[in-house]
């Protein structure tokens, strides 16, 4: 299966929109969503998206409440958790962390359990095998967070190769 992953999409709409659009376009069966999705109403550029939503919140998040009131509202299939997502497909164990605590990505890259484990809150690309573990952040949808991190990006993971590939929006 292809999942769609991405992170601090933090309020850009035009790349929520974008990213949904190219996850649709390769048929990602699961899109997950590693944190600081920022104000509730981003959810509303989630409508569209083909497939399930599932994710965790960051250390940037806006009224939790609202998130879900809105996901309800809009009708969209969006499961959160607080801030661990432990999940199995294709029999593939994945950890999704926003990352704001690299000693926890750390810790859960090297510990051997996991497959993969997507994170993200550096805005900074990653995929990079560790042992047999896929340590991914998708990046960024801030089109610019410093001089050398300046293009929106997401990823998508196969669970057939355990790997993964950025795209650029």
């Amino acid at each position: 299966m292809k999942i769609g992953v991405l992170s601090d999409t933090h309020d850009q709409g035009e790349f929520i929109r974008k990213a949904v659009a190219y996850f649709n376009s390769q048929h990602v069966g699961l899109v997950i969503h590693c944190g600081d999705w920022v104000s509730p109403f981003i959810l509303h550029f989630f409508q569209g998206l083909e497939a399930p939503l599932r994710g965790v919140f960051g250390n940037n998040d806006g009224d939790k409440f609202r998130h879900l009131t809105f996901k309800n509202q809009w009708g969209i299939d969006l499961e959160y958790e607080e801030r661990f997502l432990e999940l199995e497909v294709d029999n593939r164990k994945i950890a999704v962390f926003h990352g704001d605590y690299q000693g926890i990505v750390d810790a859960l890259v090297l510990c051997g359990k996991y497959d993969a484990v997507f994170h993200g809150h550096t805005h900074q690309k990653i995929n990079q095998h560790i042992g047999k573990t896929l340590s991914l952040n998708p990046g960024s949808l801030m089109q610019e967070t410093t001089k050398t991190v300046t293009q929106a990006s997401i990823a998508i993971y196969d669970t057939t190769e355990n790997s993964a590939f950025h795209f650029s929006l």
